[in-house]
Order: C-alpha cells, then sequence, then structure tokens
C-alpha cells in the first residue's frame, strides 16, 4: 500500500505551482508511505507518490516510475497478486526487467495491454498510467473497492489523489455536499461515488477513468453482479470454496518485510490465520479486547485459536485511560467524516501490529460474501416471520432502551430494528436495514434534510442480490475505507484473501441456501474448515467489531468535545445544523437511552473535528 496524488492539466504543461500543489498534497498523506516521497513534471501530468515498500525494498523501485523511452510514466498504491504470471508473459515478449517489484510488471502490462489489460489484473490496486505521446491518462480502481482512489474534474484539469487530505491544498475553494451529509447522518459514512466536498468523488470499484487531452470518459470493467451461475452439488462446492480460500491466502504471503493476521476469534479471521499458519514457519497473530467490559470482549477466543495454531500471539487490551490518551490522535485519521465506532478499534490493533509486522491478513470480505451478518438473517425471517416473531417485535417497540452494552438490551435493539423491517418492501428494506440513523433524527439535525439517493440498484428480491448490494455499497465504503485508513495511519498494509477475484466470483454464483439456511449463516465456508478449528470459533454468536462507544465518549469529553460546537453563534454561523436539533442530541446523548443519540452523538463530533481542521489555515 502506499499514496498517489497528482493532476493532469487539458492545455499545456503544468505550471510550477501546480507541482507545488500536489507535493503539499502529499504531505498530507506520508503515513501512506513513509520510505520514499516524490513528485515529477511529465507530459501534461503531475505525479506524485508516497512509498511503503514492501516488494524489493531498493530505492530502484521508488516512484513515479517511467519506462526507458520516456513515453509511459506510473504511480501504483497495492498490490498485484498475479504479477509473476503477468511478468512470465511479458518476459515471453521480450521485456527486460531491472526491477523485482510488481510496479515495474504494471507499467510493462499496461505498455502492452492499455485498457484492456486492466480485468486481468488480481489484487488490490489504485493507480495512474500516462502515456504521454498520446496525452491519455487512466485511473484505474480495483474490482472490489480495496484501494481508495478519489478526483475531481476542473475547468483545466483533472486531480487525484489516495485521500481526501491532499484536496485541501489541490482545490482554490470547496463546499459541504448536502447530499452527502445526508448520506453521512444516516449510514455513517459517506458512499461513493460522492464525498463530503461538492464536486470531489470516489472513483467506483471496478471502474477507471480516461483523460485523452480534455477529454474525460469513466468505464466499468467488472461487477459482482455478473458472477456466472455455478452449477455444483453442495459437496463439491464445500471442497471448492476451501481450494480457492486456500489459494488465496497463498497469494497474498507474498512480500519482503514481515507478516502477520488480525485475529479475532470469529470465523473469519480464524480460517485465515489457519491457513496462513499452515503455509508460515512462524506467524504473528493480533487481537484486540476491551478491559472492563466482557460483552464486547473476545480476545479469550483469539488466544484459544491462536494456542490451537501455533502462532506468536500479541493479545492488546485496551483500558480507558489509553483510549482517552489517543483519542484525539484516532479523530485526526478520519480524511474525511467516518462514523463507524469500530474505527477506533481498528487505530488501536494496526499500532499495536506495526510494530512488529508491515502487512496483515484479515478476514475482510466474508460477511458480505457468505451471509454473515444478524440482518441478513433478520431479511429471510422477515420473508415468512411467523405470529411470534410479529408479535415480540410489537412488544420491544414499548420497551425502554435497545442498546448493545448486553445481551438483553441487545436483543431488544434487534427486535426493535426486526419490527421496523415488517414495515418495508424491497429495496426500501434493504436501505433500511443498512442505515444506523433515522430519518426523524436526521430531520432535527440537519438544516437541509433531503433523502440519499445511491447510484446503486439492489436488484431482485433475493438474498443473492441483497449479498451483492452489500458488496457494492457497505463493503467498499465501510468496511474497507475503515480498515485502509486505519492501517495506513500506521504505514501498515491489509490484505483481504476474502476479497480474491476468482472466489468472490465463485461464492457469488453459488445458491442462496448454500450460504443461509435456518439461522445458519456463512453455512458453506464454515463446513468447509469446520475440521481443522475448535468447535467454539463455528458455535458461538456473532457480536461484531464493536467497542463501547458510550462510556468512551463520556470519558473523553472534556479532551476532544470542543463547547463551541454546542455553541448557538458558532452554529449558525457554521450553517450546517439546527440549534434546536443540536440541543435535543446533547439531551438524549446524556441521558443515555438510545444507541441512536450515541451513534449521532459520535458523526457529529467526528464531523465537527473534521470541518475544524478543513478550515484550519
Amino acid at each position: 500500500m502506499c499514496g498517489i496524488v497528482g493532476l493532469k492539466n487539458f492545455y499545456g504543461i503544468p505550471k510550477k505551482s501546480d507541482q507545488i500543489r500536489v507535493e503539499s498534497g502529499l504531505k498530507t498523506q506520508t503515513h501512506r508511505g513513509p520510505d520514499n516521497t516524490r513528485a515529477a513534471v511529465f507530459g501534461t501530468t503531475v505525479l506524485g507518490h508516497n512509498r511503503l515498500a514492501i516488494l524489493d525494498l531498493d530505492e530502484r523501485s521508488n516512484q513515479p516510475f517511467f519506462d526507458p523511452s520516456g513515453r509511459y510514466a506510473l504511480i501504483f498504491n497495492g498490490e498485484i497478486y498475479n504479477y509473476p504470471e503477468l511478468k512470465n508473459d511479458l518476459l515471453k515478449k521480450g521485456v527486460q526487467f531491472n526491477t523485482a517489484s510488481d510496479t515495474e510488471v504494471l507499467l510493462y502490462h499496461m505498455i502492452h495491454h492499455g485498457e484492456n489489460g486492466i480485468n486481468v489484473l488480481e489484487g488490490c490496486f489504485a493507480f495512474a498510467f500516462y502515456d504521454q505521446q498520446e496525452d491519455e491518462l487512466l485511473l484505474v480502481r480495483d474490482q472490489l473497492g480495496i484501494n481508495p482512489l478519489l478526483f475531481s474534474i476542473q475547468e483545466n484539469e483533472v486531480i487525484f489523489a489516495s485521500e481526501l487530505s491532499p484536496f485541501k491544498t489541490l482545490l482554490s475553494t470547496w463546499e459541504i455536499n448536502s447530499p452527502a451529509l445526508n448520506a453521512y447522518f444516516q449510514y455513517t459514512y459517506v458512499p461513493a461515488p460522492d464525498t463530503i466536498l461538492v464536486g470531489v468523488h470516489k472513483l467506483l470499484p471496478g471502474h477507471y477513468l480516461k483523460v485523452k487531452g480534455n477529454a474525460i470518459d469513466i468505464l466499468q470493467y467488472y461487477s459482482v453482479r455478473d458472477a456466472k451461475k455455478v452449477d455444483l452439488p453442495y459437496g463439491e462446492a464445500v471442497k471448492e470454496v476451501k481450494r480457492k480460500l486456500e489459494s488465496a491466502v497463498i497469494k497474498r504471503l507474498n512480500a519482503d518485510v514481515p507478516i502477520g493476521t488480525f485475529l479475532s476469534g470469529g470465523v473469519d479471521s480464524s480460517i485465515v490465520s489457519q491457513i496462513t499458519a499452515d503455509f508460515k514457519t512462524s506467524l504473528n497473530t493480533f487481537s484486540i479486547g476491551f478491559v472492563g467490559n466482557e460483552f464486547l470482549d473476545e480476545s479469550a477466543y483469539a488466544k484459544n485459536v491462536a494456542e490451537h495454531i501455533g502462532s506468536r500471539h500479541f493479545p492488546i487490551q485496551l483500558e480507558k485511560e489509553k483510549v482517552i490518551a489517543s483519542f484525539q490522535e484516532v479523530l485526526n485519521s478520519f480524511d474525511e467524516p467516518f462514523a463507524d465506532s469500530s474505527a477506533v478499534a481498528m487505530y488501536f490493533l494496526s499500532r499495536a501490529a506495526k510494530e512488529e509486522v508491515t502487512v496483515c491478513l484479515s478476514g475482510d470480505g466474508a460477511d458480505e460474501l457468505f451471509a454473515g451478518y444478524n440482518k441478513h438473517k433478520a431479511y429471510q425471517r422477515s420473508k415468512k416471520p411467523g405470529v411470534l416473531l410479529k408479535v415480540a417485535s410489537k412488544l420491544a417497540k414499548q420497551l425502554p432502551g435497545g442498546k448493545r452494552s448486553g445481551q438483553l438490551t441487545n436483543r431488544i435493539r434487534q427486535m426493535k430494528k426486526f419490527g421496523a423491517l415488517l414495515q418495508e418492501k424491497w429495496p426500501a428494506s434493504y436501505w433500511m436495514l443498512a442505515s444506523f440513523i433515522s430519518n426523524e433524527r436526521r430531520g432535527q439535525l440537519l438544516l437541509q434534510n433531503e433523502p440519499y439517493q445511491s447510484s446503486i440498484q439492489p436488484g431482485k428480491d433475493s438474498l443473492n442480490d441483497f449479498l451483492k448490494t452489500d458488496q457494492e455499497f457497505v463493503l467498499p465504503n465501510d468496511m474497507l475505507k475503515k480498515v485502509d485508513m486505519m492501517s495506513m495511519r500506521h504505514s501498515l498494509e491489509v490484505r483481504a484473501p476474502f476479497l480474491d477475484r476468482e472466489l468472490v466470483d465463485f461464492v457469488n454464483g453459488l445458491p442462496e441456501e448454500y450460504k443461509l439456511q435456518g439461522n445458519n449463516g456463512k453455512r458453506i465456508l464454515r463446513d468447509a474448515f469446520r475440521e481443522v478449528l475448535p468447535d467454539e470459533v463455528f458455535s458461538r454468536s456473532k457480536k461484531g467489531f464493536e467497542i463501547p462507544l458510550h462510556d468512551w465518549i463520556e470519558s473523553t469529553w472534556q479532551e476532544v468535545v470542543n463547547p463551541k460546537w454546542f455553541d448557538t453563534s458558532f452554529i449558525e454561523e457554521q450553517n450546517v445544523f439546527s440549534c434546536s436539533g443540536v440541543e435535543q442530541l446533547k439531551a438524549d446523548f446524556e441521558q443515555g437511552k438510545e444507541e441512536e443519540a450515541t451513534v449521532t452523538m459520535w458523526a457529529f463530533i467526528v464531523f465537527q473535528n473534521w470541518y475544524d481542521r478543513w478550515t484550519e489555515k
């Protein structure tokens, strides 16, 4: 993983001031690549790169990377896992290589194949490839959106970067994107192709942007919707899932730096760690736990799996005092407002892992592929809920509470949401299950409350289309964004074997009952690895990567909350929030009864902290 920043002029050679803008942008994301930072003017472009050295650590693999003829250039963030095969094909064509990096392979692959070569790439990547002779720039993002790539089309140029932060120096003016703000206060993140700023966009997964002269096209080269139907008996499909996932892990073990795995003790991370341990002589595993909160602390399960696979285990136990000391640093890590609170845990997990390794493998993507979330079960049950569930959800509506702090309150929360689900029809039911903040709360809080319209179409009313929508909407915008943002804050690369394209296409083609049958989520994945891991990995219920959010906000209030954020004159001048809505939010949060007030308060704090940093001179 690395960082890229650049621009392409529509008319003429970039000025010195353009190079300075790119270099200033690079400084805002040096955490993405502390090993080398460089920018160069090339044709009508300025190409800048922050390098985190993973393969071929020599400076010969620094970027921007140019071919000897001086016609082509590349800046690249990510990993190409099938680069050995691509390299062999290029060697047969007579290409001579001067490095052992996948960067050089990618450059020559694009030189020989151009746009047609994009779809055969396997890995996580965001790159800019420029042909000076044709004055053509390609900005490319990987199939699943593992690596970020943002861009903005201006009057005389296209500007782009790996994060939003560089746009502070790249843009001359900016304004808040009102629809994106509404999405943020619904889902707790800003979905692609939007960002929190008007005119700055996230390139969608499986897409590339082509700039030839001053002509611009955005083209799609891959979609999870295109997976072909797989007609295999269940037993054969189980074997194939196991084979493909093992192959995906092996591909991701290639590095010239130490590798570890994240290990929660749950199904996904345990499987990845088990496979990794089978192919590495020594393995470091990392888990996180919360001192004083047994409901959310899963570190004991991770310890048991670590003992089973024989890894050197690092359990990170978060005490409230340690969290308070670093909470401002956590807030400063958000390049745009992002309020999935599990990002806080990911910050501390990544920080600890970086002390031992430079690359970690994770279980990300398994839930969206194999139906691992409680919402997937709720969706299936809502089709035939039965009398008892209907009555229970109605009763839950009358009960106070609804937080994740204990088993009873968590169950009340789930039943309330299930009752709301029964009132919705597809595809509104999908968007309701993806939401964390209600329209009512949003209407109270925001001066401009307008429903967010996603560009993603959920498709048919079926579990398989539900899962594909999760892969297009939740996975890149929430889960992968969180991991990229917090791991790269500590210059740690995270690789996700479950998002191997061959595995994704295969699983998306399977019958939905192979994934979820009754209450048995991730059915085929569990059966594929049941014999190699302890029974408790598969028998315990899923909790998710949660943190004791309300407690942590209260504990850090004096350190991280600026009193002006609740001051009437500031709110009126900011012209984003309703004074009465902010006052009501604060009162509801202090009462601590409803989870929604806590989630919304966290979203409000993250936004205001980002706003302060963004408007800082």
